[in-house]
């Protein structure tokens, strides 16, 4: 398909279920591919990622997974392809994978790339094996790329997938934007505290219990100390008992899920991330673009993103290392930093999005 002297049309298929990670990424790759690409995205939810986009002027079709099955949504993407016709199909996430790539097989057949955002964060059990075998199948014999967010993911696709079909662009931050939500905006009300947060989904893979280990650890080591759990998800209660257990829900606050992650994140002295495994997460991103501090567990991207200050990776994640990297870091100057790599921008993403997909055109 020979695009020539015109700009490519690209449609994007995302579940847009949560604003969690992928969905801040799409988002922000979409907000700037917009300047070199005319866009069309469906979602199979509607929410914030809906408003935000439509705030955007990008233009938007839900096709609502709680109101459709499999098959309904299979052919109303078959019937959006062949109206909307575009050069390029881009899905994210497991289930828009399969049901994008078979709709686009069986009608317009445009060249097809996926976004893998990270590994699977539980092993496949009954049907979702089978989601799991359908995801690799499409990805090896009907799309034409795979984007992977880092070089660590990359490695773990290649045993699944082609090494010719994968690229490795990493997720990229509108720095400017984040600065200016973070800007002369501090959220927390005692001013003289130290605030350490972690910033996440409350599910397993994000071991918020190690945080809350450590905030039990720190409490017998020093006052002025504030914990704050940034996020929501089904452990919340759990994790709010483990607290009480721990005698530390003076020091520690649950805020749930906040919109201007930005201000949270320049509020906090140092963000925390004690994750089991991780794409290239854009809260770390997000927290460096502002200058808050980062120290996390060496897992995928995060030693990529950290590498210029490997001082800030634990290697064992288990609270009293982190307890030893915040000591170290609380003895120095205690100065915000920007150590975000220039490759870390939405417009260098966008921008390799972009060559992507004209290579593959």
């Amino acid at each position: 398909m020979a695009i020539v002297n015109r700009r490519i049309k690209v449609m994007h298929i995302i579940s847009g279920d949560l604003w969690a990670g992928a969905e801040v990424q799409a988002y922000t790759l979409l907000k700037f591919l917009r300047e070199e690409c005319d866009l069309h995205v469906v979602l199979m939810n509607h929410g914030e990622l809906e408003t935000r986009l439509a705030a955007l002027g990008i233009p938007v079709t839900v096709i609502d997974e709680s109101r459709h099955n499999s098959i309904s949504i299979l052919l109303k993407l078959r019937k959006l392809i062949m109206s909307v016709r575009p050069h390029i199909i881009h899905t994210h996430r497991q289930k828009e994978n399969i049901l994008g790539s078979l709709a686009n097989f069986f009608c317009y057949r445009a060249p097809c790339v996926r976004t893998s955002h990270g590994a699977s964060e539980f092993a496949a059990q009954g049907i979702r094996q089978l989601q799991v075998i359908l995801d690799r199948l499409v990805g090896q014999y009907l799309q034409d790329a795979i984007i992977s967010v880092s070089e660590d993911l990359a490695r773990k696709l290649k045993v699944h997938f082609p090494a010719r079909k994968i690229h490795i662009i990493k997720n990229g931050v509108d720095v400017e934007s984040l600065k200016r939500a973070a800007e002369d905006h501090f959220v927390f009300s005692d001013l003289s505290a130290v605030h350490l947060g972690i910033v996440g989904r409350l599910e397993p893979v994000k071991r918020v219990d190690i945080f809350l280990k450590v905030a039990a650890l720190m409490k017998k080591k020093r006052h002025g100390l504030c914990f704050h759990v940034i996020g929501d998800g089904k452990l919340r209660e759990q994790l709010e008992q483990m607290c009480r257990e721990l005698q530390i829900e003076d020091i520690v606050h649950f805020h749930g899920h906040c919109k201007n992650i930005a201000a949270y994140l320049n509020s906090l002295n140092i963000l925390i991330m004690c994750s089991d495994h991780e794409g290239t997460p854009m809260t770390a991103l997000e927290s460096l673009a502002v200058g808050t501090p980062l120290i996390a567990h060496s897992v995928g991207g995060l030693n990529e993103i950290l590498s210029s200050c490997p001082e800030f990776l634990v290697t064992n994640n288990v609270p009293e290392i982190y307890v030893e990297k915040i000591e170290a870091y609380l003895s120095t100057s205690q100065t915000k930093v920007d150590r975000l790599q220039p490759h870390y921008s939405a417009i260098y993403n966008a921008s390799k999005v972009t060559q992507l997909y004209c290579s593959i055109c």
